[in-house]
Order: C-alpha cells, then sequence, then structure tokens
C-alpha cells in the first residue's frame, strides 16, 4: 500500500469519527424498542388517513398495509383485530391532541398574557376541530351500528377533551380569572372554534372567522371589565391585542382537512394592478 493510500484512508476515517461525534443519533443504531414504535405509528398514521376517507366501515387492514408500507406480519403484531386497529387510531388521534395542548401551554406561559392563552386556546381547538380527530371522533360515535363500539369512543374521547379543558382552565385562572369566569370563557371560546369547524360544512370563509375571533376577542375584554375591579382588570391585561393578527401562540399548524367535496373553496385572491401615473 502506497503513503497516499494510507494518508487517504485516515483521512476518511478521521472525517467519519467527527461526522459521527458531531451527529451522535445519526450513528445511533436504533433499538428494537424504537423500530416496533416507529412502524405501529405508521400503521395508525396510515389507518387515519383511510378513516377520514372512507370511515370506519370502509377501513380494510389490507389497505392499512399497503398505505403505511408494512408487512401483514407487523400490522398483526401490533393490532390483531380491526376494531383494535380502530380503537387504537382514535386513541391515538387524542394523545397527539393532548400533546399539542401542552406545547402550546408551554408557550403561553412564557408569552405571561392573557391575550396570548386566549390565542393559544383558539388555535388549539381549531386544530383538533378543523383537523381528523373531530371528524373521526363523530363518525364513529354517531355512525357506527356497533353500540359497544360507540360506547368506547365517547368514552376514550371525553377523557381526553375534558384532559385538554382543564389543562386551559388551569392556565386561564393562574393568569388571574376567578374559576367560574375562566370556565365561562373557556366553554365559549372552544364552542365558537367548533361552530367554525361545523359551519365549513356549508361555507368556508377564513376572512369571516377572522374578523369573529377579533371581535370574540374583544368581547371578552368587555366582558371581564364588568365582572372585575380595576385592580384585577389591569394585572390580567397588561398588553394590548395589536390589529387582526393573534399572538405566535396562537399560529395554527393544523395541514389535514376533511375532504367537503369541492364545497369548501379557498377564496379567489385578487391582485391590484398599480395604476400609472401620467
Amino acid at each position: 500500500m502506497s503513503n497516499t493510500d494510507r494518508t487517504r484512508r485516515k483521512v476518511t476515517r478521521r472525517s467519519t469519527v467527527d461526522e459521527a461525534a458531531k451527529n451522535p443519533s445519526s450513528s445511533r443504531r436504533r433499538t428494537q424498542a424504537e423500530r416496533s414504535e416507529t412502524t405501529r405509528k405508521l400503521i395508525l398514521d396510515a389507518s387515519i388517513r383511510i378513516l377520514v376517507r372512507k370511515g370506519a366501515a370502509g377501513l380494510r387492514t389490507g389497505e392499512v398495509v399497503k398505505e403505511a408500507g408494512v408487512s401483514v406480519g407487523a400490522q398483526l403484531h401490533h393490532f390483531p383485530t380491526k376494531r383494535e386497529l380502530i380503537l387504537a387510531a382514535f386513541d391515538y388521534v387524542n394523545e397527539r391532541s393532548v400533546e399539542m395542548c401542552r406545547q402550546r401551554v408551554k408557550l403561553a406561559r412564557r408569552a405571561g398574557s392573557t391575550e396570548a392563552v386566549i390565542n393559544a386556546i383558539i388555535a388549539d381547538g381549531t386544530d383538533f376541530f378543523f383537523g381528523n380527530g373531530f371528524f373521526i371522533e363523530l363518525a364513529l360515535a354517531f355512525g357506527q351500528a356497533d353500540l359497544d363500539l360507540r360506547r368506547v369512543v365517547r368514552r376514550s374521547s371525553r377523557r381526553s377533551r375534558f384532559l385538554v379543558e382543564a389543562i386551559w382552565r388551569e392556565m386561564l385562572e393562574k393568569q388571574g380569572l376567578p374559576p367560574e369566569i375562566a370556565g365561562d370563557v373557556l366553554a365559549l371560546t372552544l364552542s365558537m372554534v367548533r361552530g367554525f369547524a361545523m359551519r365549513r360544512f356549508i361555507e368556508d370563509d377564513p376572512g369571516r372567522r377572522a374578523h369573529l375571533v377579533k371581535v370574540w376577542r374583544d368581547m371578552i375584554r368587555a366582558y371581564l371589565g364588568t365582572r372585575l375591579d380595576e385592580r384585577q382588570f389591569t394585572g390580567i391585561f397588561v398588553e394590548p391585542v395589536i390589529g387582526d393578527r393573534p399572538m405566535a401562540t396562537a399560529t395554527v399548524t393544523t395541514t389535514a382537512w376533511l375532504p367537503l367535496d369541492g364545497a369548501s373553496e379557498k377564496p379567489r385572491r385578487t391582485r391590484k394592478r398599480a395604476r400609472k401615473r401620467a
């Protein structure tokens, strides 16, 4: 072996070691448990997509296997029956919803204002009620002939949604709102967002929704002004909501929407042409 070859091998070996040191996660081999969890999530994600497209009655495990890109054996290992797969998919949607709620709570806590919390509640509700979870819940809870399945789905839904509501109610109380008022504001805010989601069946107008959200924030401020003394009100609202844009904690990240057979068309954008000066 020539000196040039030896030098080249040393450089290659050194660069490989340096790269592994920079990215230890990429060089480490995944454990069996990690690979199994990845496969499980692939199956559940594929199941959710199919449930949205075809409903529980149209779910076929063969199609799930094909869409998830896993083997039949892997699917049967994690979910031996179709019923177990449907319930696991539903629980998975609720678990992700709770996790997203907790993440938004952390961001709202850093912002440190009541407006940030209210905006985060609106964003969190939008992600759930406009996403796959809510419509899968409706389909499973009201569209199934299997009464036992309906009971299980409703019980799971109540557990997860009540947990989310408890988390946000506690956050509002930490901002200084009395428990009763915090509960009312939360319930009405989520009811508004839920109503927006159902409205999409006949009309989808994002601009109108944004306007009504602003109106609702102003109504909350006015309502609290009548229920709290000046000291409490000043302590809760330490900064104003500027314009129509919600704070960063209210960024909506929903990417999965229920297809409405073309009924929900996005509003067309019209470009204003600048007039030429004479």
